[in-house]
């Protein structure tokens, strides 16, 4: 077993899930600092909760990084098996490698960045409005029903996964730790497990922090999701026939929500 080569496999592992934990748990102090109210005593716009990148744009970063290194160290391999081992296949197929991989990492890093909205409370309330001079038929009113189920599934999902890959990153800290009090010396393993500590440290941050920004944005999307039912039942009222001041109800109920956004 090439100890050398594992010691630094593992550090460079050990280096990138750190980072992304830092990363995530700095944005994850950022989007809370965003809930605290302005110098009027009022929040700030509370869509904007809603629209939040910058765990996609720190972890953009250290991906970035991670690549550039990798592919530095892989370059500088196969210059050395073409020029020194005269092994100019292998060498190619480790250059064609990573440009697949590159490639491959970038579109991700791309698609994540600016990936179209998926479904969305805003979106569907917005649609709603465009269309409040106009009488849905059933299948028009079917389909925004299932945009508001998929709403619903991906606001569930979005708060699972999160804690989930937090959690994940802190298995593979703790994993190095165990790996390297079996296979390296003393001196590194103390920095494998202060690496630990720092992961789980950015752990804890992440979720005190994410546990802020997510009851008020939980707050933000159930009125949203009141506004867009709202907006639906009103929409249904022509199909239905009318109803003596049903209409005035859901109009009375829209400018409660309105305010209460403010």
């Amino acid at each position: 077993m090439d100890i050398a080569a594992l010691l630094t496999s593992a550090l460079f592992v050990g280096g990138v899930v750190l980072a992304l934990q830092i990363a995530d748990a700095v944005g994850a102090v950022l989007d809370a600092r965003r809930q605290r109210p302005g110098h009027d005593g009022e929040p700030s716009d509370p869509d904007t909760l809603t629209r939040r990148r910058v765990r996609e744009l720190s972890w953009t970063v250290v991906v970035t990084a991670a690549l550039a290194v990798l592919v530095a160290f892989g370059v500088d391999s196969a210059a050395r098996l073409v020029w020194d081992r005269d092994r100019p296949v292998v060498g190619a197929l480790i250059l064609l490698g990573l440009t697949l991989l590159t490639f491959a990492i970038g579109i991700a890093a791309i698609v994540a960045v600016v990936r179209r909205e998926r479904p969305t409370y805003a979106r569907i309330r917005r649609d709603l409005r465009d269309r409040a001079s106009i009488t849905l038929d059933r299948d028009e009113l079917a389909e925004f029903d299932e945009r508001v189920e998929r709403a619903d599934r991906l606001r569930v999902r979005r708060s699972q996964g999160a804690n989930v890959l937090r959690a994940f990153g802190v298995a593979i800290l703790l994993a190095l730790v165990v790996l390297a009090a079996y296979l390296f010396p003393v001196g590194v393993t103390l920095g494998f497990v202060a690496a630990a500590l720092l992961g789980v440290a950015a752990f804890v941050v992440a979720l005190r922090s994410h546990a802020v920004a997510a009851a008020a944005l939980d707050a933000v999307l159930e009125a949203q999701r009141a506004e867009v039912m709202a907006l639906l039942e009103r929409a249904r009222i022509p199909a239905r026939g009318r109803v003596p001041g049903l209409g005035n109800r859901v109009a009375r109920a829209l400018a409660i929500l309105r305010e209460q956004q403010k």
